[in-house]
């Protein structure tokens, strides 16, 4: 078995479709670029048989990013840790997290722990600086979802390129204190991407949806700011009128800080009993210090490989 950093695209493609498989996670192959453009460092780290080509050889592997925080300060995250199946309680992933971490350093790392994972990732590797609540996992059914069509009159929603960078950048950074302007300009303009933003009568920001197309026929809501339940309403509707053929997808994926009151008066408003289900997902871990945001506006977090908000 092999170390490898940043391999050819085949085998990144390896990894999102067993983890997307056996785990639901919700990827694209586009991914890799974009991390690679949108962080200010990016490795793809992994072991691979070399006695396979680059369409079969992922054993185990990890993804490391690096950006700021709101201090100016170095801030990694870990996302994308995963090992195949077969090869599981033999060690391979080790060495991926160790070459992740001795990357870090001493600065500030991120990741977000399944529950399984929560305690070992605080005791083993240190990231115990965390909140008391979980993310949840919100999965609907769009093909039953009511999406409403006498909605308030308080709010418009733009397609986000009607709206100055400018003003969606400042508000972005009062939910998550990041400057994130130019990454997320990226991630509004791929392919299958859809994204509108609300104001209010006086054009001030009031939140923004993004709902994206990502592989095994599903779509994920990443990331979902709102002010209040109302504007959720209006954010999500009309977003979801946007996407072609919207019920014939299976499912729709949020993220959401338990925390967040408004996620069932909106889901209420949307989505008949029986329609959706909500689970126990992830909890935000961090290395060094843990980084506040205003968790009870955030309906789902931006790119959970790399994002915690």
């Amino acid at each position: 078995m092999e170390l490898v950093v940043n391999p050819p695209q085949q085998v990144f493609d390896q990894l999102i479709h067993w983890a997307a498989v056996t785990h639901g996670w919700g990827h694209m192959p586009y991914d890799y670029q974009f991390y690679a453009k949108g962080f200010d460092g990016y490795w793809f780290i992994c072991i691979v048989d070399p006695s396979k080509d680059d369409s079969s050889n992922f054993v185990a592997g990890g993804s490391l990013a690096r950006c700021t925080d709101g201090d100016g300060k170095p801030l990694y995250s870990i996302g994308l840790f995963y090992c195949q199946e077969q090869y599981r309680g033999q060690g391979h992933g080790k060495p991926v997290f160790k070459a992740m971490m001795d990357i870090v350093g001493e600065d500030n790392c991120v990741l977000m722990a399944a529950p399984d994972m929560s305690q070992k990732y605080a005791d083993i590797f240190g990231f115990k600086e965390m909140p008391d609540y979980w993310h949840h996992k919100l999965i609907i059914e769009p093909s039953k979802m009511e999406l409403d069509e006498n909605l308030s009159e308080a709010y418009i929603t733009k397609n986000y390129t009607e709206v100055d960078p400018d003003q969606l950048n400042a508000y972005d950074k009062s939910v998550c204190f990041m400057d994130r302007k130019n990454r997320m300009q990226l991630w509004f303009s791929q392919n299958q991407v859809y994204t509108k933003v609300a104001l209010d009568s006086n054009q001030n920001i009031m939140g923004y949806c993004t709902i994206r197309v990502v592989n095994l026929n599903r779509l994920v809501v990443d990331p979902f700011y709102a002010e209040n339940p109302e504007v959720a309403v209006q954010l999500l509707s009309d977003v979801c009128k946007m996407i072609p053929d919207f019920e014939k997808f299976d499912v729709l994926l949020f993220r959401f800080p338990a925390i967040n009151e408004g996620i069932q008066v909106m889901i209420s408003q949307l989505c008949p009993v029986g329609s959706y289900t909500i689970r126990v997902a992830n909890r935000t871990q961090f290395t060094k210090e843990r980084l506040e945001s205003r968790d009870e506006v955030v309906y789902s977090v931006a790119c959970t490989t790399h994002g915690f908000v």
